[in-house]
């Protein structure tokens, strides 16, 4: 056994989740340690889709544009009928444009390059991934987690002031913490998924075939990595064992349920079998252990919304335990079960409910769903996730009902103008970083702001129409886009968390208004 090492934050598990965690609070100035039991970085693709609100996410850590670059091309998906004819052909992620968003569609990427450039920041802020290193039991005090880490034939005790969970579905986090994953395996639905090589297949367009029993076949080439991304349901007589992972086994099921000739399968990069299972925690945290992701929630695959959720559950609580860590009140992480656990449940029902509503062999009829569900038509959920709302929580405060925005909204983006430069300037850009900012709408004194433990406090004034002189400093809102998406007919005041969404609000204030609010909820 090797001497004991300590740090602020332990996380285990290395995927898009916990990276994420791990960059924002490395950003925050936090002692952060990093392990995954794999003894190589993984290799193919999982989750693929990059919704909207996670984009803004990555646009936040400063990867978003670096994302981009590795993102697949956007072409049609071809909808086949049981007769073998195209039925629809649908660009399915090309969403319309959202106010106050500026990535309403999805970014397709592999998730081998989502996890290569999140670790690439990680790297650039002083912190790498510690592979091979296996978590085997945990156990905690008033003061601290002390993780039994294996790594080859060694183990060794890590010290942290918390340990968070990024560890997926079957997290051994979750389990030697002791809390409940509540739920059902679906036993007859699996299906079998990964990259491999394609030929004799059209490579413009993505290829879907729907049909009963048995669900959707996908076959979708990914160029940026040589590769074709599948998803074929297996058996529901369980004819096909989850041993049988292989190019072969696909090769059958595509020759049963399609039988389209000339159509030749090899090279796998990255095969699975994936269970379907319909679980959530019953609680986020076990005194200093907490959960986000897979480890906290899985669900039906449909809507692409795994990865996302999970994301979002990180970027919810990275800059919660960075203020404990810095002497916040250790109430303040009792919010991200508040605001997280009701999330992960209308995620699990809707993605139930969208996969009952895609099912069956009419392929017009289905193709029209999925599609839409894409593209803002979607009678379950916002699969882009960007109407994920607070309202009502414990971190939300509306000192009145002047303003059209509530408090636990995301708060929007738009454009204003900087007359000391002369350059358009996004509310996006003015949130970026670890701190609070605090808009201040119309000429009213704004109110004391002071840092907090919580993060820092950036004040924008916000000005209507064009710019003059005499201003000290204010931005303008020449097109009035900002008064419109915040709902602000003439003094507003607005201040926004962290993680972009809003804590506060109102029409009328007086100085101590915001140091009020980060004294009683946040604890200043």
């Amino acid at each position: 056994m090797e001497a004991s090492t300590t740090t602020d934050v332990l996380i285990v598990g290395a995927g898009p989740v916990g990276l994420t965690l791990a960059c924002d609070l490395a950003r925050r100035g936090v002692a952060v340690r990093i392990i995954d039991r794999a003894a190589a970085f993984p290799v193919g693709t999982r989750a693929r889709g990059v919704r909207a609100r996670t984009q803004e996410v990555f646009d936040d850590l400063g990867v978003r544009d670096r994302l981009a670059e590795h993102a697949e091309t956007p072409l049609p998906t071809r909808f086949y009928g049981p007769d073998g004819q195209v039925v629809r052909e649908v660009m399915m992620y090309d969403a319309p444009p959202v106010p106050g968003a500026p990535h309403p569609g999805s970014l397709m990427v592999g998730q081998q390059f989502t996890e290569a450039v999140l670790r690439e920041r990680l790297a650039s802020l002083g912190v790498r991934v510690e592979l091979g290193r296996e978590l085997v039991d945990l156990a905690q005090d008033r003061d601290r987690v002390t993780a039994t880490v294996r790594s080859g034939d060694r183990r060794e005790h890590l010290r942290a002031r918390y340990l968070v969970g990024c560890d997926g579905g079957g997290s051994t986090v979750r389990r030697r913490a002791g809390i409940s994953f509540l739920g059902e395996t679906w036993e007859h639905q699996r299906m079998l998924f990964g990259n491999l090589r394609v030929d004799g297949l059209d490579d413009s367009a993505a290829h879907l075939w729907i049909q009963e029993p048995g669900g959707a076949l996908t076959l979708a080439p990914m160029p940026e990595s040589d590769t074709w991304f599948f998803t074929a349901p297996l058996p529901q007589d369980g004819g096909q064992d989850p041993s049988s992972a292989s190019v072969e086994a696909f090769a059958e099921i595509f020759a049963e349920r399609v039988g389209l000739p000339g159509v030749r399968f090899s090279d796998p990069l990255y095969l699975s079998v994936y269970q379907v299972n319909i679980r959530m925690v019953d609680r986020y945290r076990e005194g200093r252990v907490l959960l986000a992701g897979d480890a906290a929630h899985v669900h039906a695959p449909a809507g692409g919304q795994g990865m996302n959720t999970g994301v979002q559950d990180a970027y919810n609580l990275g800059w919660k335990l960075a203020g404990v860590l810095r002497g916040a009140p250790d109430a303040l992480l009792d919010t991200y079960e508040e605001e997280r656990l009701p999330v992960a449940a209308h995620v699990l029902a809707s993605t139930t409910a969208r996969g009952r509503h895609w099912s069956g062999s009419d392929t017009a009829r289905v193709s029209e769903r999925m599609a839409g569900a894409f593209q803002g038509k979607d009678p379950f959920s916002d699969v882009s996730q960007l109407s994920i709302a607070y309202r009502g929580a414990g971190l939300a405060r509306d000192l009145d009902e002047a303003l059209g925005v509530r408090a636990g909204d995301r708060a929007p983006d738009a454009r204003c103008a900087d007359p000391a430069t002369g350059a358009d300037v996004r509310l996006f850009d003015l949130f970026r970083g670890p701190h609070f900012t605090l808009l201040v709408f119309g000429p009213r004194p704004a109110p004391r702001a002071d840092g907090s433990r919580s993060g820092d406090v950036r004040t924008h004034r916000i000005l209507a129409g064009p710019p003059r002189d005499g201003s000290g400093g204010a931005l303008f809102d020449e097109t009035g886009e900002a008064h419109r998406l915040y709902g602000v007919d003439r003094d507003g005041l607005v201040l926004i968390r962290p993680d972009g969404h809003i804590a506060l609000t109102g029409g009328a204030w007086d100085d101590r208004s915001v140091s009020d609010y980060l004294h009683d909820l946040v604890g200043e």
